[in-house]
């Protein structure tokens, strides 16, 4: 089967355009997929992005390759950096439930309150409520969240937003001690997402 090819224009619009998509990309979901299954709902916003709306999200390609990576450590308890409008978490949390069961939990940190919403709705529309969290701000600033809620370690981080941050989101991990294994990290395309978990 040959790679679907965007017929839209590359590149992020200004913020306040950025939330209108993700409104109208969960519109669409709304129309076009089936409730409570997460992966029609990835086809729905891939479908968007690729048809009608660049879209700032991990995507079927990539999306295949860190699936295969999250096969070979079964994660109880992935964090994201940078959750946006919820498809990393879904896609995440899906696959975590075939690999590890329902309790495993996805915990998305997002900046924006704006994209936050507009995630936990999309995360509900795929049925899996009960396997994400969404925290509202940097991990910096609310990793100590996770002990609160009995999270002792995390077997996966996924950074996947502002590319100048990266260097001292590593170092913010590292020193919050919450992954289980900080002395062999794996990263996958570090110039873009990138994935941390034990080697």
């Amino acid at each position: 089967m040959s790679p679907r090819v965007a017929t839209t224009k590359p590149g992020p619009p200004p913020y306040d355009q950025l939330v209108l998509i993700g409104e109208k990309c969960l519109s669409f979901v709304h129309e076009n997929a089936k409730q409570g299954d997460p992966k029609s709902v990835l086809e729905a916003i891939d479908t968007f992005g690729y048809e009608h709306h660049w879209m700032m999200n991990v995507g079927d390609v990539k999306g295949e390759l860190i699936d295969e990576e999250l096969e070979k450590v079964k994660p109880k308890v992935l964090v994201e950096l940078g959750g946006h409008l919820g498809y990393s978490a879904v896609r995440f949390a899906s696959k975590m439930r075939e690999l590890s069961g329902p309790s495993a939990h996805v915990y998305s940190f997002e900046i924006s309150s704006d994209f936050a919403a507009i995630a936990t709705k999309m995360i509900e529309f795929a049925g899996l409520s009960d396997m994400v969290t969404i925290i509202i701000g940097t991990y910096g600033d609310n990793y100590n969240k996770l002990k609160e809620r009995g999270v002792e370690h995390v077997d996966v981080f996924f950074i996947d937003h502002d590319k100048k941050l990266y260097k001292s989101d590593l170092i913010i991990i590292e020193q919050s001690g919450m992954l289980r294994s900080v002395r062999n990290l794996v990263s996958k395309n570090p110039q873009q997402s990138m994935l941390l978990m034990p080697e």
